[in-house]
């Protein structure tokens, strides 16, 4: 189960990056935390990273509906993944 997980964390952590580009408020407002993208042993990334790679998961991969992200996340990982 170790193995798949870290299998899994390089593309979702690749789609978390690409989501968090495809928001220029993200930038803007030096938000990269709200994406899970950052200090990983700050307790705030870790828990918007699970969040996001779920929402990601469920999006890209089951093909279901997302509403335990806000809005304004959700843009970004609304985009087929590239």
């Amino acid at each position: 189960a170790r193995a798949a997980a870290a299998t899994a964390a390089e593309p979702l952590g690749a789609l978390l990056q690409a989501a968090a580009d495809a928001a220029p408020w993200v930038a803007k407002f030096g938000a990269t935390q709200t994406f899970g993208l950052g200090e990983l042993s700050d307790p705030y990334v870790r828990l918007c990273r699970a969040e996001c790679m779920l929402a990601a998961l469920v999006l890209h991969v089951e093909g279901g509906r997302v509403d335990f992200v806000d809005e304004e996340r959700l843009e970004g990982f609304r985009a087929p993944p590239g």
